[in-house]
């Protein structure tokens, strides 16, 4: 199972950047937006909770990301 991990602030950026690495800025919109959707008047999500839910609705990004995350993993 998937947990939401919190992540400190040097590796809240390296998820951020990994996240922009691999989704275009159309699907970045799109995922916030999905995200908005399902919680209305939530705050802008951070990096792992984008991570977490790309997990669950666009797992081959996740994967992508989850390696630039993990190399050699």
């Amino acid at each position: 199972m998937t947990t939401l991990v919190s992540l400190d602030g040097s590796r809240r950026k390296l998820a951020a950047s990994a996240i922009a690495r691999v989704l275009s800025p159309a699907q970045m919109t799109m995922a916030r937006q999905l995200m908005a959707a399902e919680k209305s008047g939530r705050p802008a999500p951070q990096p792992e909770e984008i991570l977490f839910w790309l997990r669950l609705n666009m797992p081959g990004a996740a994967e992508r990301i989850d390696a630039i995350l993990h190399p050699g993993e």
